[in-house]
């Protein structure tokens, strides 16, 4: 198995395990295999943040992060939106290489931090990223959900007089 970022061609390969990690999370919501397709590519085409790919007879998982500006003593700060390992593949070290490479990018680039999140029931993604050397820190993690940013949006501003 290697770990590599990822390049706009690549959707193929990504596919299954982008199609696999919609239906662990969403059920029977999850977005088709042409949604998937689409969205993709509009992401790998963006060029934003970087994709890791854990590769070995197929894409195995994937790991996402961005880099975020300022951090402390303006380093920059890296926040990983998404470590996903295939259902098959679970249990054989794919997270483990996946985060490694991530941290390795992160220092690389003068990082000070990778910062992210898990669901407060996903037990197994907390033993996991303790196990790697990640600690728990007290964050009020908020959102603006779609209907909220849409409003958000729409709304005028009008500065007070000074």
């Amino acid at each position: 198995m290697r770990i590599r970022k990822v390049t706009a061609t690549d959707i193929e390969l990504l596919c299954p395990v982008f199609v696999d990690m919609e239906r662990h999370y969403e059920g029977a919501g999850a977005i088709g295999e042409a949604a998937v397709r689409t969205r993709l590519g509009h992401f790998l085409q963006s060029g934003n943040g970087i994709m890791l790919v854990a590769v070995d007879d197929g894409a195995r998982g994937i790991l996402s992060m961005f880099e975020m500006f300022p951090g402390v003593a303006l380093r920059p700060v890296w926040f990983m939106k998404e470590l996903y390992v295939a259902e098959w593949a679970r249990g054989r070290g794919v997270g483990e290489a996946l985060i490694r490479e991530a941290a390795k990018i992160v220092v690389e680039q003068g990082g000070s931090r990778l910062d992210f999140t898990t669901g407060r029931d996903n037990s197994g993604a907390q033993r996991f990223y303790s196990r790697v050397g990640a600690n728990e820190v007290e964050c009020a993690f908020l959102r603006f959900d779609e209907a909220a940013l849409t409003r958000l949006a729409e709304q005028e501003t009008e500065l007070l007089p000074e």
